[in-house]
């Protein structure tokens, strides 16, 4: 799969985020959602689903996303099951090392995650900052 970025022209983006799940469809669908708050200060890239719409998590497809977003300043992983942190680690062990030096795998909750994380990112460029409202996402309470 080619993935195309929008980082070129003037505006230099400086985070970028992966989604990376077992399913292509959920992956998609959070990026669809993430879309509607971001100012277009971030890009987002859907990485879900093995070759073929199966479930699974694919390697060369997240290294292919990371190497597309290679122009950011911060690229942030954020996955949904344990493979696909292993998927994760394992592309960016294939990358160079300048590139993998920008790239965090985000210990989050993937849907309050991806959302508080990208919103941060749309106010600041503080990567420990962007990490941490992501992370907070865990505590947030649906029903009081």
């Amino acid at each position: 799969m080619q993935w195309q970025s929008k980082i070129s022209g003037k505006e230099k983006i400086m985070t970028g985020v992966i989604i990376v799940s077992h399913s292509e469809k959920l992956a998609e669908g959070l990026r669809d959602i993430v879309m509607e708050m971001n100012d277009g200060s971030v890009e987002i890239i859907a990485a879900g689903g093995a070759d073929g719409e199966r479930i699974g998590t694919n390697t060369l497809k997240i290294k292919a996303a990371v190497e597309s977003l290679a122009g950011c300043d911060h690229i942030l992983i954020f996955v949904d099951l344990g493979s696909a942190v292993l998927c994760s680690e394992t592309a960016i062990e294939m990358l160079d090392e300048e590139l993998q030096e920008k790239v965090h795998i985000v210990d989050a909750p993937l849907v309050e995650g991806v959302v508080g994380g990208v919103i941060q990112a749309t106010i600041c460029n503080d990567l420990e900052q962007i990490i941490a409202t992501a992370k907070e996402g865990a505590n947030l309470k649906k029903i009081c």
